[in-house]
């Protein structure tokens, strides 16, 4: 008879990004990248679903009013749209585990959500591993998974560090919003064509 590992509940993250394509494209390379939960009939699944807006701002992700922002009547416009997104998400994990026992379960899942915390913050967990033999376990304390957190390299909590998303995102070129690319390809900038010409000799 085999032996079956259950493991269900959610994990709210934060995910840092300008705009909501951001945001996914950044969850979801770091999930790509996690270590797995295994299975012998398939490895654990987790589904994502993300919460109500709540990041709002003036200007597009490059600094600029522009007629693209949404006003709250869904209509397009430069006087009244904002750029509204939400960068919380929640993970549901509802997975079944064949030849797994709670033990070695526990093992892979620790690394799993451990790995998560260091990349995301985990705003809030509660997840019930279980077996037929060894009864279940609880995770319900986010602090714990909070403080793993590695800061971005402008926060000063990471000493200058680069977390492990970052290359997800552009360098924002001096003091524009935007990449040097749009700078050097847009923009009349000796300085940003220089930059560039020395990019392209590396």
């Amino acid at each position: 008879m085999s032996i079956w590992t259950k493991i269900h509940g959610v994990i709210a993250v934060s995910v840092p990004g300008r705009t909501q394509h951001e945001c996914d494209y950044i969850l979801r390379s770091i999930l790509d990248h996690l270590p797995v939960v295994e299975g012998s009939e398939g490895d654990m699944e987790f589904f994502i679903n993300l919460n109500k807006p709540n990041v709002s701002c003036s200007h597009d992700e490059y600094g600029f009013m522009t007629n693209n922002l949404t006003t709250r009547y869904g209509r397009k416009g430069r006087r009244f749209g904002w750029l509204s997104y939400g960068d919380t998400y929640t993970i549901t994990i509802s997975s079944s585990l064949r030849d797994m026992n709670l033990s070695e379960t526990l093992k892979q899942f620790n690394k799993w959500i451990c790995r998560l915390a260091k990349r995301l913050m985990v705003c809030d967990v509660i997840i019930r591993l279980q077996d037929d033999y060894s009864g279940s376990y609880i995770i319900d304390n986010a602090s714990r998974y909070f403080c793993m957190y590695e800061w971005p390299s402008w926060c000063k909590e990471s000493g200058g560090k680069p977390a492990w998303w970052e290359h997800l995102m552009w360098d924002n070129y001096g003091d524009w919003s935007m990449p040097l690319q749009h700078v050097v390809k847009y923009y009349n900038c000796d300085e940003a064509d220089g930059v560039w010409e020395k990019e392209l000799r590396r």
